[in-house]
């Protein structure tokens, strides 16, 4: 006997029933006859693995609740961040993180990278807390922490030891900064070689100021093809790329396509600068991920831990209307963001790990347009979630 049927959902736009066997998918049809412990009916909604979020700070989040908001530029917001991570705890981390799990969780997202600050002033606070609520959730949601040098590798005199413990405690990525304290290209050199001692992935927080004189993405890139790094890094903002004349974006995304530079936007960035050019990025064939990036914190008041919310927004400020154009937004969060993250078996096939999200919308535009929220969530094979009607 099944454990469970999901009946008539919205598959890929093909109406199928979806059956559940322990933690695995094992029949995928236009209908299925088998004898079943559960059965809930879709009635025609949306399904999928579930959401990515390609980028947050979650050892940050929620600071306003201690310490609320105040305008400023960028600096001053990394003034008041660097003081309140010097009263951090590994509980207090947890505390504001599991939270914001739980709200992504519930949201339908299955998966977030986070970057974690690693510095002398808070040391390996986050790494622990993250990495703990990584174990803690593994079967509810996927989250890769990168250990990031947001305040620079050189500064303090201990974040690059930091960084290689981040990476020993058991952290899956790097995250670098390439503006932060002017070590730019010394800063991409240090993280990339540390990359590739320990086999990981690197996020960098790529050209994030907007301006032209923070331009480093042309180095990045020859330093990936010279330590063959083709499609083990994501550039997060690209923000530069907005300022820069058009033959110039034209050679930059030749280069990105060349070695496979990933990007990840996030569009609440739009309130400080502007964003790199998704529509020029996607037509060059760039995969591109969205993130929710900061929430509620001296950067961002605002925010959910919903990828949804930055769905909507990027379709707004990037005029993303047309169904095309809604169909790109759509594989930012879910299959393209997967790719991003490199997550395995990020599909509903036979066979693939039972996670499955329901939505409150029998098309992915109306997902977006109405912010749609989950009616049924399995995750593991287990049903964490069911808002159907009796």
């Amino acid at each position: 006997m099944l454990d469970l049927i999901v009946r008539q959902a919205n598959l890929n736009g093909a109406l199928k029933d979806i059956a559940v066997q322990g933690e695995s998918l094992v029949e995928i049809a236009d209908h299925i006859k088998q004898p079943t412990r559960r059965e809930v009916f879709a009635d025609g909604r949306v399904v999928i693995p579930g959401f990515v979020d390609c980028h947050m700070h979650l050892d940050k989040c929620l600071l306003n609740e201690r310490a609320p908001y105040v305008d400023g530029t960028g600096p001053e917001k990394g003034a008041l961040t660097l003081q309140q991570k010097a009263q951090f705890t590994v509980d207090d981390i947890t505390k504001r993180a599991e939270s914001m799990i739980q709200r992504a969780i519930a949201s339908g997202t299955l998966a977030i990278r986070t970057n974690v600050d690693v510095d002398a002033s808070v040391g390996l606070k986050g790494i622990h807390a993250l990495i703990a609520l990584r174990e803690k959730y593994r079967s509810l949601i996927t989250i890769q922490v990168a250990a990031f040098a947001q305040e620079g590798v050189f500064a303090d005199g201990e974040t690059a030891e930091l960084l290689e413990q981040a990476l020993l405690a058991g952290a899956d990525l790097l995250g670098g900064h390439t503006i932060t304290k002017g070590e730019g290209e010394k800063h991409i050199d240090f993280i990339l070689k540390l990359a590739m001692k320990y086999h990981v992935d690197v996020d960098f927080h790529l050209d994030e100021s907007g301006q032209r004189q923070h331009y480093l993405l042309p180095y990045l890139i020859a330093q990936m093809k010279t330590l063959d790094l083709k499609g083990r890094v994501n550039g997060i903002h690209n923000c530069t790329l907005a300022a820069l004349e058009p033959q110039s974006v034209k050679e930059a995304l030749a280069l990105m396509a060349d070695q496979e530079l990933n990007v990840t936007v996030a569009p609440t960035a739009i309130s400080t600068r502007s964003l790199a050019p998704v529509k020029q990025l996607l037509n060059a064939g760039i995969r591109v991920g969205l993130g929710s990036d900061n929430i509620r914190d001296f950067f961002n008041p605002l925010g959910s831990g919903d990828i949804k919310q930055a769905a909507l927004l990027l379709s707004y400020v990037h005029r993303f209307f047309t169904l095309s154009e809604q169909a790109a937004i759509w594989r930012m969060i879910t299959t393209d963001g997967a790719r991003i993250l490199k997550l395995a078996d990020y599909e509903i096939r036979v066979g693939a790990p039972a996670n499955l999200t329901v939505l409150d919308a029998l098309t992915p535009q109306t997902v977006i347009a109405y912010g749609a929220q989950p009616v049924l969530l399995v995750r593991s094979g287990q049903v964490i979630l069911d808002r159907q009607e009796r």
